[in-house]
């Protein structure tokens, strides 16, 4: 399958705080037309936005947020209206990002190009895998390029970093692919992620490799790994033609791996990061079991994904 095309006008909509915080970077890196959709006032700040009303909920669970996005389905479709791309960034480990993705993705879908960046959680997160896991499925059936960082398999190659730290390490790789999407696309369904702290080219190399290898059984039925070196500028043309080349052995499978270069700025050092195709199973499909164990043709999930809406029933009292 070739790269999805992207065309503008773009439009990236970021979903909850962390959502925010990437759209606005991507807004920045790629100058397009950025849109802000949260149930937190304080994630709006004075720009295009739609503010979801929670009412008296002050913690609402993910399916009655959820349910509070849908009746903002209209506002949402005119404000993605007449754009040909539309990226969604949000962080799935997030009640914002787990309720409302599915929902904008959905009502994305009018546009030509739909590319979702997904945040997942990390493993001691346990009440956030199953709502996270069910809204990446739905993700990626609205999108034609989902991109999944996973938080978990960069901490456990970085046990050493704070969650900040960790954030801010994910979040510069994927403002780093965003910023290429021109020049290199996306890969249609879904692909993974993998970034590295900085270092040696090797090294991060190394470690964005194993991170790839816990969140996919095997290399084997990759199709392609895109590569970015941030702070490829400082290496000398010799480094980067043996990390491209220490690269092309690791995904050997003859006609089936490319591996493109992107030389991206960084902070001190050099980090790799890079996009792998993975059209089969990940680990993200165990964090809905049921899912994993009924067969996809005796699913009984609706169009419109589930929800809590406020229904008033008006029950006579019977003496």
């Amino acid at each position: 399958m070739s790269d999805l095309q992207i065309s503008g006008p773009i439009l990236v909509v970021g979903i909850g705080g962390a959502g925010a915080k990437l759209a606005r970077e991507a807004k920045k890196a790629i100058e397009c037309d950025c849109l802000i959709v949260s149930n937190d006032k304080r994630d709006l700040a004075d720009e295009n936005s739609v503010f979801v009303n929670s009412g008296k909920y002050v913690n609402p669970s993910t399916l009655k947020l959820r349910s509070f996005a849908q009746g903002k389905a209209d506002q949402l479709r005119a404000k993605m209206e007449g754009y040909s791309t539309v990226i969604v960034m949000a962080n799935l480990a997030g009640r914002a990002g787990a309720a409302m993705a599915p929902i904008v993705c959905n009502l994305a879908k009018s546009a030509d190009t739909v590319i979702t960046f997904a945040v997942m959680p990390f493993g001691f997160e346990k009440d956030r895998l199953f709502n996270a896991g069910v809204a990446l499925r739905r993700v990626r059936e609205s999108s034609h390029s989902t991109i999944v960082m996973d938080n978990d398999a960069f901490l456990d190659n970085n046990s050493d970093l704070s969650k900040e730290e960790c954030y801010s390490l994910t979040n510069s790789a994927i403002i780093g692919v965003v910023s290429s999407l021109s020049s290199q696309g996306a890969r249609p369904d879904m692909n993974i992620l993998c970034t590295s702290k900085p270092g040696d080219s090797e090294t991060s190399l190394r470690d964005s490799v194993s991170m790839l290898y816990q969140d996919v059984a095997g290399t084997d039925a990759i199709k392609r790994t895109v590569l970015y070196v941030m702070g490829g500028d400082k290496l000398p043309i010799s480094a980067l033609n043996q990390l491209v080349s220490c690269a092309r052995g690791i995904f050997k499978e003859e006609g089936t791996t490319e591996v493109a270069m992107s030389s991206l700025p960084a902070g001190d050092g050099v980090r790799v990061s890079l996009v792998a195709s993975a059209p089969q199973k990940t680990r993200f499909d165990a964090y809905d079991p049921l899912g994993d164990i009924i067969p996809m043709e005796s699913h009984l999930d609706w169009e419109e994904p589930d929800s809590a809406p406020e229904i008033q029933l008006a029950i006579p009292v019977i003496e």
